[in-house]
């Protein structure tokens, strides 16, 4: 674990709903200032920050890479991976350049369509399973900044796993990363879904969202040995909801 940032608290939902390529120039925004408050409207000023060292650390953990494709996950769930993924998805499509695409792979426990107000009749296990094509699961939100492929309709596990490893996965990945900046994949616990450690093996890197004062250092280590077997690569750990028991700002000056 490379570092551990903390992400803090709490997180606010908007909603909205075609592919852009990466090269694609973004039409620019008027009134910078009122189009960032309101895609991070509700949004803790410390949790803010803790995303921006978040999106620092990923870029200096990748900076000799051409792709930014990353996994979010936890060792068990309920950890706030789905929070922090989601958010950290929105605040790098405020910029004028980023080209974002969040991508809900969280099999037991899809959150992403809920979060941003979408329906979930067409996603991720669509396109794997051959009946949509890329350009009919990706849908835009956040007028127009973010886009965003939801899981889909659920099936059995014993359908879902293998065609997470399939080669419609694999050029699922090499399309998205040559159209977007980043790709943000959210997934279900390590521990809890064996389809995780194989979507770890297509990231460039994987983040690990730990509860602070929840999961215990060896579960922790479990799960990620469960990624690395399989190749995947950790860029490190976010430590979320850390309570802070004198004031914040001393810590931060010692």
């Amino acid at each position: 674990m490379s570092k551990i940032f903390d992400a803090l608290r709490k997180a606010e939902m908007k909603k909205s709903g075609s592919p852009r390529n990466k090269g694609q120039v973004r039409v620019r925004r008027e009134h910078g200032e009122e189009s960032e408050s309101h895609f991070l409207r509700g949004v803790d000023k410390n949790f803010r920050r803790g995303l921006m060292t978040l999106r620092n650390s990923i870029d200096s953990e990748l900076r000799s890479s051409d792709h930014r494709v990353i996994m979010f996950t936890s060792a068990i769930p309920g950890e706030g991976k789905t929070t922090i993924s989601a958010f950290l998805a929105r605040m790098l499509a405020l910029g004028e350049a980023d080209r974002v695409l969040l991508v809900d792979c969280a099999v037991s426990d899809p959150e992403i369509h809920t979060l941003f107000g979408l329906d979930n009749d067409k996603g991720i296990l669509d396109y794997l399973s051959g009946t949509a094509p890329l350009e009919e699961i990706i849908r835009t939100v956040d007028e127009g900044v973010l886009d965003i492929v939801t899981m889909g309709p659920r099936r059995g596990a014993d359908i879902t796993q293998p065609m997470f490893n399939s080669e419609k996965m694999s050029t699922f990945i090499k399309a998205t990363r040559e159209m977007y900046d980043y790709v943000l994949i959210d997934t279900s616990a390590i521990l809890d879904a064996p389809e995780t450690p194989i979507i770890g093996s297509y990231a460039t890197g994987t983040v690990m969202v730990v509860q602070s004062g929840k999961t215990k250092r060896e579960v922790i280590k479990r799960a990620m040995l469960t990624i690395e077997k399989l190749g995947g690569k950790f860029l490190g750990t976010v430590l979320n909801r850390k309570k802070y028991y004198i004031p914040e700002f001393i810590y931060r000056r010692v």
